[in-house]
């Protein structure tokens, strides 16, 4: 199968629907298939580039966009690899805030229609839009409704033949503007090296936590903290938390109140691939703040998870504003108050992982069927 992949940004490392594509496409052409990937709105470059990535052994033909290029340039050259390589499939991995730095990519349907008439489009729903959440404010709630008009035009205009997201959130959102998609899991953004040993101590006398990625905010992590410490004395174990990624701003409040409480942290900031998954290897818990209701959409906790860990979710609240399943996520546990104990002393949680040969194999026949 003949495949193009269209997102907005590529840079390794530094774009985890680029890395998700990246390790997707990889995959695929191990299987034997033919891929290409086109980064339309490339954040990390500032001029037009042809080159090749690698991703666990695949080497992968890419073109790059800088953001900065004139529309009828970005368009005309995406247009012109497209009618050369002349895939079977084009597949849209969409993300608002992808392909216009507000989320508001108005134009880009009609775009994308040009460039790809008469070829089967699919398309992987990453993100919606924001505001979907009863906590919104009013601004969150209006930017969100010209975000959903886009997701709608793009539907519309494309009339993909093949629709998947990874958030049974989202089946709903979308459900709710005339799109059935189906549901296809996440596999985590860094591949798991069997056998790692890293810097963090790998000690019976400890319980090591990880926080992999973005830090968000809000989340009840002075109430988290001070319940770690005092599981931490009574039985009698040293606690660490290992922060590695760009964890943001928020990293600071956590840090503070890891100090207030005398527990243990590291901070390892960007690694490469082989070191997260070490320290992802050797941790006991992953953490994440991710609100609970979103968590399905997180590269980072697929990661974790994959990693044999168990993920707890300390995060503000977030309620959606439609009414979806409550299923169990598993795996991942919602940290509550007065909970870390039963928690720790209960039997894990992670019994099953999500796997990327697999879930390439879902894809392929999903498209097969098409």
């Amino acid at each position: 199968m003949k495949i193009i992949f269209i997102c907005g940004s590529l840079e390794q490392g530094h774009d985890g629907v680029g890395d998700y594509t990246r390790r997707l496409a990889g995959e695929l052409i191990r299987q034997g298939h033919e891929i290409l990937l086109i980064a339309i709105y490339d954040q990390s470059i500032d001029t037009i580039s042809e080159e090749f990535q690698e991703s666990e052994g695949s080497i992968i033909q890419v073109l790059r966009i800088p953001n900065s290029t004139k529309p009828n340039v970005r368009f005309a050259k995406s247009k012109q690899y497209i009618s050369d390589f002349n895939p079977e499939w084009l597949s849209l991995q969409y993300v608002p805030f992808s392909f216009q730095k507000k989320g508001l990519p108005f134009g880009l349907a009609s775009q994308l229609y040009k460039i790809g008439r008469g070829k089967k489009w699919h398309i992987m729903f990453h993100e919606l839009w924001v505001g979907m959440d009863q906590e919104s404010p009013l601004k969150h709630k209006l930017w969100g409704n010209l975000q959903k008009y886009i997701a709608r035009k793009i539907i519309k205009k494309l009339a993909p033949n093949a629709v998947h997201t990874q958030s049974v959130l989202y089946q709903s959102q979308l459900e709710k503007i005339d799109c059935i998609p189906s549901y296809l899991p996440l596999f985590g953004n860094i591949a798991v090296i069997e056998n790692n040993v890293s810097d963090i101590s790998v000690n019976k006398d400890y319980l090591n936590f990880i926080v992999f990625g973005t830090i968000h905010p809000n989340a009840p992590v002075k109430e988290f903290i001070s319940e770690l410490a005092q599981y931490g004395q009574i039985n009698k174990l040293k606690i660490k938390l290992n922060f590695i990624g760009r964890c943001g701003a928020e990293l600071n409040r956590w840090v503070f109140l890891c100090q207030e409480q005398n527990i243990e942290f590291k901070v390892f900031g960007e690694q490469n691939s082989d070191t997260i998954s070490k320290a992802l290897s050797n941790a006991d818990w992953g953490v994440s703040s991710t609100p609970w209701r979103q968590i399905e959409k997180s590269g980072t906790v697929a990661a974790m998870l994959e990693h044999g860990l168990n993920v707890i979710c300390v995060a503000r609240s977030w309620t959606p504003d439609t009414d979806i399943p409550s299923g169990v996520l598993n795996g991942i546990v919602e940290y509550k108050e007065n909970t870390l104990k039963n928690l720790f002393d209960s039997p894990h949680l992670n019994n099953s992982k999500s796997d990327l040969k697999n879930i390439a194999n879902s894809f392929l026949g999903f498209l097969g069927s098409k």
